[in-house]
């Protein structure tokens, strides 16, 4: 019962971000109609309550186990990531270590309301990961200016911010994506014989809610395209590091 659960998050979670992410749909059809996730990634804030911490509760519950931890300096990030005994998508954690950013940026961080205790209900856990209050405008534009990830959650919470297709060719879906007109990232993490090679989509904006008042769009999400070999299930530092940045404006 627990992996039929595991499987519905997922699917509940995807509809949700394909929905909103035109890339991802382009990929589905492209491959006939469905796909081989190799992950999904979510973003969150550290703080007491928060974070990593928090995010990995429902997945451990749901059958996931810590796999693996990662530090990013340079970004003020951390990430660790989950398997499934029963072979299910990876799940990439990530969170913004706001103590090392400045006191305005920790300001502006805490406008961000407390995360809830996640729900044990599959369809309340899918609810759960959604989108924060409205932001202002200002405040998006001023933490933009030192991090852009920290940015990215006022505007977007506890949304999805990708899920990857497993390849057997990163060479060949680029090029096939750059065909059916998608915005591809420039160029491929990994040269070619590296046990893990990525690249991506753009990310596709979604139109942000302001605080006070109208919308304006920003970066949302994009979509992973991954090849890995057999014997390799983590994930490389510098590659991840480098997809962070695909939500930059």
């Amino acid at each position: 019962m627990t992996t039929a659960q595991a499987t519905r998050l997922l699917d509940l979670l995807w509809e949700r971000y394909a929905a909103e992410v035109p890339y991802a749909r382009t990929f589905v059809e492209l491959s006939g109609g469905s796909f081989r996730n190799d992950h999904v990634a979510l973003r969150s804030l550290a703080r007491p309550g928060g974070g990593i911490a928090l995010f990995s509760r429902p997945f451990e519950r749901l059958g996931w186990k810590p796999a693996g931890a990662y530090t990013f300096p340079d970004a003020h990030l951390s990430a660790i990531y989950l398997s499934h005994p029963a072979g299910l998508p990876r799940v990439f954690l990530s969170e913004l270590k706001s103590e090392e950013l400045s006191p305005r940026a920790r300001e502006l961080l805490s406008t961000l309301p407390d995360d809830s205790p996640p729900p044990e209900d599959v369809d309340a856990l899918a609810a759960w990961f959604c989108s924060p209050p409205p932001p202002s405008e200002a405040a998006l534009l001023e933490l933009e200016k030192e991090s852009q990830y920290g940015a990215w959650l006022l505007a977007f919470g506890r949304k999805v911010n990708h899920f990857t297709g497993s390849v057997d060719d990163v060479e060949a879906w680029q090029r096939r994506m750059r065909d059916a007109g998608v915005p591809m990232k420039a160029d491929i993490e990994g040269a070619p014989g590296t046990k893990l090679r990525q690249t991506a989509t753009q990310a596709a904006p979604l139109s942000v809610t302001l605080r006070e008042g109208g919308r304006r769009p920003w970066p949302y999400a994009y979509f992973e395209i991954a090849q890995r070999t057999p014997d390799f299930d983590g994930f490389l530092g510098p590659q991840a590091r480098a997809l962070f940045d695909m939500t930059k404006r």
